[in-house]
């Protein structure tokens, strides 16, 4: 067994042996060692109360000189507490009323939602937080961007909060609101910029005026030298005067009826001139609109002919064809494999398509002989109808039409009506593997002309192949995908051209076209 005992911060162990020995050889001094250590022990665990206690009161104090500092800050100040990592702990209440921010908005984010994205991905806001993480002091004057995007001067600090090693453990940043301030001072700085240069110029406004002042002294006295010099000259000027006057009215007798004989012979020389060119132009226009009268009557033959011959030579083989496979499916079906079945059925596809091909064909060739005539066009109506007439195929989305205003122009009604339609059922046509078909109807008066506009949200096109976009038979999509011919949009900027308008188109694959169109204004 072992007792300790403590003396002046000094441990005493005694052995039970130690015990034994000195209960043995001398138990009186033993017992008055004991009594004399106890009171000492006691004197000291006293000692060591009191300065516990005033431990206490000084920590105490301290806390409370603490919170009255924290307080203070709350008060006059927006502070906000981040981790060594650059999130958001804590916010005050003046932070959030400067910044127009409520708590949801930042706790838990991190520090670069305050400051420009530039600065927040720079070395320079690496190297700003790496000396924070080792406990060094930022001070600045530095500008955010509050919620409701207005500039807000703050001038505070960054400041490492320590644990009780030293080690930082949080950031605290305090910070004033000196946006006021700080206009101030900036309207104060462009305004003593202001008074400078002002300043500068009257100082060069200055001397140019003296310099001009004497100039002008200078140019006075040289004046009044002149003067007298005009003087005499002009007395003797109004004696020559007066014989050029009397000399003057008689040449001026002689010149004027040399001209008027003069202009009589131009004015008849120019009439016959303007008479034999008038002549002239006449009769070679004459020859020339007999000889295109000649040429044209020509190609509308030729055009007949051909448009006889495509109706009439090229669709009796196609008819021929349908008729000989139709007749191989009826009588023969049960000769045929599955394989020939197909060949047969792509066969009457194939010739009914080129049929189509045929059709289109003549259409677009008869656009050139068409005659256009010129009338108001209500086009708001006449889309209207357009729309009302489109018939929708049934695996096609029920399009949403965003119709505007359109403004009214002069053309062929029922041309342009086929404008429209070829452009409606592309818009619809290129929009049906899409899960909704939305198409925006528009107009704009540009210059003398109206620009109307069509514009899907469909499968768009390449505009690496804009080339082909209005050639006859061009098609930038495969008949699998979209059906049709690849004619309709040559017949669109046909039916424009005729009608002295444009007609181009934007697009982005896969996110939809825009096509544009003029037409002459009503108002010019």
């Amino acid at each position: 067994m072992n007792i300790k005992e403590k003396n002046d911060n000094k441990e005493i162990i005694l052995s039970s042996d130690q015990i034994s020995f000195y209960g043995k050889e001398n138990d009186q001094k033993t017992a008055e060692h004991i009594a004399v250590n106890d009171k000492i022990s006691f004197q000291n665990n006293k000692k060591l109360i009191e300065e516990i206690q005033n431990l206490q009161e000084q920590l105490k104090a301290k806390e409370q000189q603490l919170n009255n500092h924290v307080n203070a800050i709350d008060t006059s100040n927006a502070s906000i507490e981040f981790d060594l990592d650059g999130n958001i702990l804590s916010v005050n209440k003046n932070f959030l009323e400067i910044m127009g921010y409520n708590e949801a908005d930042l706790l838990g984010k991190h520090h670069r939602l305050l400051v420009n994205p530039a600065y927040s991905e720079s070395k320079a806001y690496q190297l700003f937080w790496n000396s924070l993480k080792k406990g060094i002091y930022q001070k600045d004057e530095f500008m955010r961007v509050s919620k409701k995007g207005e500039l807000i001067w703050l001038l505070g600090s960054y400041n490492p909060i320590l644990d009780i090693l030293g080690h930082p453990y949080k950031i605290l940043k305090i910070a004033t609101d000196i946006t006021l301030a700080k206009t101030q001072f900036l309207q104060l700085a462009v305004q003593a910029q202001e008074k400078e240069k002002r300043a500068s110029e009257l100082v060069i406004a200055n001397k140019e005026l003296k310099f001009q002042n004497e100039q002008k002294e200078q140019r006075a006295k040289e004046l009044i030298i002149a003067n007298k010099e005009l003087a005499i000259q002009s007395k003797e000027k109004e004696k020559r005067a007066a014989e050029l006057i009397i000399a003057n009215k008689k040449l001026a007798a002689e010149n004027i009826l040399k001209e008027k004989r003069k202009v009589e012979k131009e004015k008849r020389a120019a009439e016959l001139i303007v008479t034999n060119r008038e002549l002239a132009y006449q009769e070679k226009r004459s020859k020339e609109l007999t000889l295109a009268n000649d040429e044209l009557k020509k190609a509308q033959e030729e055009l007949e002919s051909f448009s006889y011959s495509v109706s009439h030579d090229l669709r009796a083989p196609i008819r021929a064809i349908n008729g000989y496979t139709q007749i191989l499916i009826e009588d023969h079906i049960d000769a045929i494999d599955n394989d020939g079945k197909n060949i047969l059925h792509s066969i009457i596809k194939n010739s009914n398509k080129m049929g189509v091909l045929i059709d289109d064909l003549l259409a677009f060739s008869k656009l050139g002989r068409k005659q256009v005539s010129s009338t108001n066009i209500n086009m708001t109506a006449l889309v209207r109808s357009v729309i009302n007439d489109i018939a929708i195929e049934k695996d096609e989305n029920t399009p949403i039409f965003e119709l505007d205003e359109l403004a009214p122009s002069n053309g062929d009604s029922s041309l342009i009506k086929q404008v429209w339609i070829n452009l409606i059922s592309n818009a619809i046509k290129y929009s049906k593997y899409k899960p909704e078909t939305r198409i925006k109807i528009s107009s704009v008066a540009k210059n003398d002309k109206i620009i109307y506009s069509i514009k899907d949200w469909g499968a768009g096109f390449d505009m690496a192949y804009y080339d082909k976009l209005f050639g006859v038979f061009q098609r930038l999509h495969s008949q699998d995908e979209f059906s049709g011919t690849g004619i309709g949009l040559a017949i669109v900027q046909k039916i424009v051209n005729r009608h002295s308008g444009t007609v181009w188109a934007e697009s982005k694959l896969d996110a939809g076209a825009k096509f544009h169109f003029s037409l002459p204004d009503i108002k010019h």
